[in-house]
């Protein structure tokens, strides 16, 4: 193994395309193959006119027309959102969107963060004093003194049902009105019964007759602001004093939100069905054709906000913006500030109307990014020493699965950081492919809560032989325990919707998705949910596993491993169920060199070694238990064609992904 590496003269750098026509047919060939695996055409038709209309959208117009009375009467409107990257990208659409079509309704020239036309105010709960979503404790101490007449959820509130029951009891403090009318829009799956609300806007609904169920946050948020704007020209059209206003609303270019919308997608990780790539190609092009504007030109043409090219450049992030740029550069710098301390940071820098607030903004949430690494460093750290323990251990895993030991897993220890346990469970469910839930101690909830749960304590369906024989409530931190899941095997919100049914007060709150999901639970009912969990796995294995379609695209031919088609898959949405192209084959390692104890840097040629040089990234290859490859070892591993872009100089490279074999 060398220390140091020099790039071989003959390393493929780029120069002007001198490809055959015979070169051109196969490429085109292949690239048809690539997407015909995935389930679509070559070339696909990138239209904006292809997109699924948003009217389909239960409750979609119902909420659109109220949304248009509001900014019509200029009434107070409250967005309250998640505190992840769709949520911060849902609720900076939300109320740009909206200001954009007040600026419109009130004649004033439109920009892409309009001024202050309409009054809207963002509220982002502070994970660590409400928790997830919108609470009764969030609403009455955050937002019912915002004295809204409107309050609409962005990618949350689909279970709210007992915050939704709270604000359906207020009035107004200073009028004699109502309670403020709330609307729903989320994506996650609801449960048996709705919370009441003047609308529930969610395409997971079971009558919900949009096509596609795999719509972000943001993407419904983007939906909806579209809907307004057709609500208005609707209303304001009927009236002859409205038809100025109504022209001027057909112009409110909306398409300039689709940064937002790609970004919020991409970050989310939802399915990347035809209609969420038709939304993320349509935000890529943009970001791309305004990072090479100047940043105020991008913006006042609403091609590239000042955050996001904020963000962009604090990561370095080189043109072209890749679909892997914003998942791996971007969404973690946003996902950051609402994992630690600061969860408006991130909305505030994409509404950010001037490049200094921008480049602070995204200052700090670098800054917080590099935090929440070197925090889940130190967790990852301990989960995998806990995971080898567990393994080693047979009795350790008698509470697991009873077909697979790794199939159901669950973590917990008392340092760990709520915000971060999530990615902790992800980088198992990695390693393991199993189930994987991650334990943290949680703030407690309201006294009320708290007195009716230290009272189930004492009930006799409590007491089980292997929990605690005396349990202090008074500690709060300590008793209540926040848990996040991931899973590639079973869905997982079923999985606990499962254990619910069995104990139906075993779970103080829970929600998510197929592959991630959150929870709450008491700490002495751990030891249950640990068996009930393994039980659901179990159960759901043998009756509705996962559908985990995996892509492998086989060799590639040495004539193809070109730039040509570097650029193209650089330019595609790729996403969940739908990935970047990876390649399989036998290479023989010319040259290898470790990287900060941890990545690999390969030159590789092919198996029996003749061929051009190819260099090889392997991040997170090399620990205590897997040594690094050697050279002049013949090995078949998956990569991704990629072209890294340092100092000037493009040349191809691979990131590899697996080793086969």
């Amino acid at each position: 193994m060398t220390n140091t590496i020099a790039e071989p003269k003959t390393m493929q750098t780029e120069a002007p395309a001198m490809a055959t026509s015979n070169t051109a047919s196969t490429l085109d060939a292949l690239k048809q193959k690539i997407m015909a695996t995935r389930g679509a055409e070559y070339p696909e038709q990138y239209s904006p006119k292809n997109l699924i209309n948003p009217g389909k959208l239960k409750d979609g117009e119902r909420a659109a027309l109220r949304i248009a009375a509001a900014l019509i009467r200029r009434q107070r409107i409250t967005l309250v959102a998640d505190f992840d990257c769709d949520g911060a990208t849902g609720a900076a659409i939300m109320k740009r969107g909206l200001l954009m079509i007040a600026d419109a309704l009130t004649a004033k020239q439109a920009t892409p963060n309009g001024t202050e036309s309409a009054h809207i105010d963002v509220v982002i709960p502070d994970r660590f004093n409400y928790g997830y979503g919108l609470k009764p404790e969030l609403a009455t101490e955050v937002i019912h003194p915002l004295n809204p007449d409107l309050i609409i959820t962005i990618d949350n509130g689909i279970a709210s049902h007992e915050a939704a029951d709270l604000i359906a009891t207020w009035g107004k403090p200073d009028e004699d009105k109502g309670a403020p009318d709330l609307i729903i829009t989320d994506h996650h799956l609801p449960g048996d019964t709705l919370p009441q609300a003047y609308a529930v806007v969610n395409p997971t609904q079971t009558d919900c007759q949009f096509d596609s169920k795999a719509l972000c946050g943001a993407g419904v948020a983007f939906h909806i602001v579209l809907l307004v704007r057709r609500a208005i020209v609707q209303l304001l059209g009927q009236t002859s004093n409205g038809k100025a206003a109504a022209s001027r609303m057909r112009g409110v270019a909306l398409n300039t939100l689709t940064d937002l919308v790609a970004l919020g997608t991409i970050g989310d990780m939802v399915p990347m069905d035809a209609n969420n790539r038709l939304l993320t190609k349509i935000g890529l092009d943009r970001i791309n054709k305004g990072y090479q504007m100047p940043a105020r030109a991008a913006h006042e043409k609403g091609y590239l906000s000042y955050g996001l090219r904020a963000l962009l450049e604090v990561a370095n992030v080189t043109a072209p913006v890749t679909a892997t740029d914003l998942a791996f550069q971007v969404v973690p710098r946003i996902n950051s500030v609402g994992r630690l301390t600061k969860p408006l940071a991130g909305v505030n820098c994409l509404l950010a109307d001037n490049p200094e607030t921008a480049a602070t903004l995204a200052g700090e949430c670098d800054t917080l990014n590099t935090e929440r690494k070197q925090v889940q460093a130190t967790m990852e750290a301990e989960a995998r020493a806990d995971l080898d323990k567990m393994m080693a251990d047979g009795d350790a895993l008698a509470d697991t699965s009873s077909t697979d030991p790794q199939a159901a897993l669950i973590f917990h220890n008392d340092t760990w950081h709520t915000g971060l346990v999530g990615l902790i469970a992800s980088r198992i469910k990695e390693r393991t492919g199993g189930a994987v839930v991650c334990f943290a101690p949680e703030k407690a909830p309201d006294e009320e809560v708290e007195a009716a749960r230290r009272e189930q304590a004492n009930q006799a369906e409590w007491r089980d032989s292997d929990l605690p024989e005396q349990v202090d409530p008074s500690d709060a931190d300590i008793n209540w325990l926040k848990g996040s899941g991931r899973s590639d095997n079973v869905h997982l919100r079923d999985a606990l919707a499962y254990i619910a049914s069995r104990d139906p007060d075993i779970l103080m709150q829970f929600g998510g998705h197929a592959r991630a999901a959150g929870l709450t639970l008491y700490r002495p009912h751990l030891p249950k949910f640990r068996r009930l969990f393994a039980e659901a796995v179990d159960h759901l294995l043998s009756t509705a596993p996962l559908d985990n379609q995996t892509f492998d695209d086989g060799p590639l031919p040495a004539v193809h491993r070109s730039f040509p088609l570097a650029h193209w898959i650089e330019r595609q949405p790729w996403g969940q169920q739908f990935p970047e192209p990876q390649f399989t084959q036998a290479f023989q390692v010319k040259q290898v060199n470790v990287l900060k104890e941890a990545h690999q840097r390969l030159v590789v040629t092919d198996a029996d070694g003749q061929g051009e040089p190819f260099p090889l990234m392997w991040f997170r290859s090399v620990d205590e238990r897997t040594p690094p490859l050697k050279e002049g070892q013949t090995v078949t591993l998956g990569y991704r064609l990629t072209v890294n872009r340092f100092r000037g100089n493009n040349t191809l490279q691979g990131i590899v992904t697996e080793r086969k074999g």
